[in-house]
């Protein structure tokens, strides 16, 4: 038999697998083609953007840069001709200059940009959309967040106290909360304890990987975690609803001639069904399990069900 450690999860993307899609160039958002949750496939367009518009401030201030570095560039070169300049002082006011015209250039004014299209760079699931349309943007600003089909894990919390029998490559199951008829359980292994309560929760967090994703399986949904912290084959085990607590000594009645006595028990592990019983009870015991709490030792029972018994 199995002792199972169960607490619950949440079926997110894993976030070592998650993707950012950058911008390539400054503009304005046009038109988003994809929400978070879809599906999508490589080189699918996720956004139109167009050129920065020429009244933005952006642009304003751009081209306030550029009347002044070309200013600065015309008087030092007139101060270069009289020797009252260096050739160095000279380079650097072209630089600046060229360095604000490649801003304009990119904000796609002076080339005739017309849209252009964003596209997935590989085939997986829209995680998140961080632009909204109208958005003025800029050459590396995040897009969005995508992640692979597979890349599905399962976050889950444990108390702090259960968290110090757990540790990696621990054997797991995944059920649904609410399962539907025909669902199958998800096997997954422990991959890592983190080693610090979350302040929010108070909860010992990991990350489970499953083996194979199930078709129940999608980001967000709310998942039932079990795994096994102790397990004892070969052992002699009673139902739990046998057991009872008497002057804090655990035991049960066994029945042995019509008449209920007092056996106490050493228990082992135990699960919503069984108990393990380490000493105290034999491989052919009879143990009450309805009325027992009303028993007293030495009280005449009888079986329900077994021929020959009387009320």
């Amino acid at each position: 038999m199995e002792e199972q450690l169960e607490t619950f999860g949440t079926v997110e993307f894993d976030p070592h697998k998650t993707e950012t899609v950058s911008f390539v160039s400054s503009g304005q958002v046009l038109q988003i083609m994809v929400t978070p949750g879809q599906t999508i496939t490589r080189n699918d367009p996720l956004l139109w953007l167009g050129p920065m518009p020429s009244t933005s401030l952006e642009v304003t201030q751009a081209r306030i840069n550029l009347e002044y570095a070309q200013r600065k560039l015309d008087r030092i070169e007139r101060l270069r001709a009289r020797n009252l300049a260096t050739n160095e002082a000279v380079q650097t006011a072209r630089k600046d200059l060229e360095s604000i015209k490649a801003v304009l250039a990119g904000f796609g004014l002076d080339t005739g940009q017309g849209r252009l299209s964003i596209n997935a760079p590989f085939s997986g699931i829209v995680v998140k959309v961080l632009v909204s349309s109208g958005m003025i943007v800029h050459a590396g600003q995040e897009v969005l967040l995508l992640a692979p089909a597979t890349g599905i894990v399962v976050r889950a919390g444990f108390e702090p106290e259960d968290a110090v029998q757990l540790q990696p490559g621990m054997s797991v199951e995944i059920l649904p909360v609410f399962p539907a008829h025909g669902e199958d359980t998800a096997h997954a292994v422990l991959a890592n304890l983190h080693q610090m309560v979350d302040p929010a929760t108070q909860l010992v967090e990991s990350f489970i990987y499953p083996q194979e994703i199930p078709v129940w399986m999608i980001a967000g949904a709310k998942v039932v975690v079990r795994i096994g912290v102790k397990s004892a084959t070969d052992s002699l085990r009673i139902p739990r609803e046998a057991l009872l607590e008497k002057d804090g000594v655990t035991g049960v009645f066994v029945v042995d001639k019509g008449r209920a006595h007092w056996h106490p028990i050493h228990p082992g592990i135990a699960n919503d069904h069984w108990v393990q019983v380490k000493s105290g009870l034999q491989a052919d015991d009879v143990v009450v399990t309805t009325g027992r709490t009303s028993l007293t030792e030495g009280m005449a029972v009888h079986q329900a069900g077994k021929a020959g018994s009387q009320p």
